[in-house]
């Protein structure tokens, strides 16, 4: 072998290929825009209905399981319980928020 004919380990992909990863791309990118839009308006609509039932879920369980645990009504209340469950309608709401920012990009 001669010194300057040293070959590159890179395989050399060909003109079509590189032109068919473009195509496949931007029918990826207008397919992508495509269930993004629907999605997006879907819940952007369903936005106050989710924050008012979430929330309102939220507040009250916290309230009841608050009231339950200080009139001890009944003998064993799972108070920690009923709290991360009304919190966990907390959670579910910023997750909502945060699909709604991801999609909105």
């Amino acid at each position: 072998m001669q010194p300057g004919a040293m070959t590159s380990a890179r395989p050399v992909r060909s003109m079509q290929a590189i032109g068919a990863r473009s195509v496949v791309a931007i029918v990826a990118r207008i397919v992508g825009h495509l269930v993004r839009l629907p999605l997006l308006a879907l819940l952007t609509l369903l936005e106050p209905v989710v924050r008012a039932v979430f929330s309102l879920a939220m507040v009250l369980g916290v309230l009841a399981a608050t009231v339950f645990e200080l009139s001890a009504a009944g003998p064993r209340f799972e108070f920690l319980q009923m709290i991360a469950g009304s919190l966990g309608f907390g959670v579910a709401l910023l997750l909502y928020y945060g699909l709604l920012a991801l999609v909105s990009r």
